[in-house]
């Protein structure tokens, strides 16, 4: 599996459940791969050092993103527990190849298990708004790219960006 290079933006959450996106600091869309439907992505939320959400989607993320603000816990999904923050914070997408094609949703989400795994072994708790995870067996490429990823989130601030 070959991690592609991430697409990086800030993402200002607002009032009333809104976000706002930036990239080298303007304003800004998704773009890139992170507009693709149907290719497997996946996400971090981060800032000051601290991995807060680790996440897939195959949808384009504005959509995605757009359900987890404005779900109301009807059908039970309430959504993600971190949209009441207000403050920015750093979001990373990610895709990956396995021989020269896109990876299958199941390959990332054998990753994002094991970027959880790596926030609650090396800092001691598991990200602080995680509310799902999807577990599968995985090889050393899995836990490698996961350490990738968790760096990567580790490193990122949501101000400033």
């Amino acid at each position: 599996m070959l991690l592609n290079k991430p697409q990086d933006y800030g993402i200002e959450l607002t009032e009333g459940g809104r976000y706002r996106l930036r990239a080298a600091g303007e304003v800004c869309t998704f773009s890139g791969h992170s507009t693709q439907r149907g290719l497997a992505k996946l996400y971090t939320l981060s800032d000051a050092g601290s991995l807060l959400y680790v996440g897939i989607a195959q949808q384009p993320m504005a959509s995605r993103l757009n359900f987890g603000f404005k779900a109301s816990g009807k059908g039970g999904y309430h959504g993600y527990k971190w949209k009441a923050l207000k403050q920015r914070l750093a979001l990373s997408v990610w895709t990956a190849n396995i021989d020269g094609k896109p990876a299958p949703l199941r390959e990332l989400e054998t990753v994002e298990a094991e970027v959880a795994f790596r926030c609650r072994e090396q800092s001691g708790q598991w990200p602080a708004y995680q509310h799902e995870i999807h577990f599968h067996s995985s090889r050393p490429e899995h836990r490698a790219a996961a350490q990738r990823v968790y760096d990567h989130a580790l490193s990122r601030r949501g101000l400033g960006l």
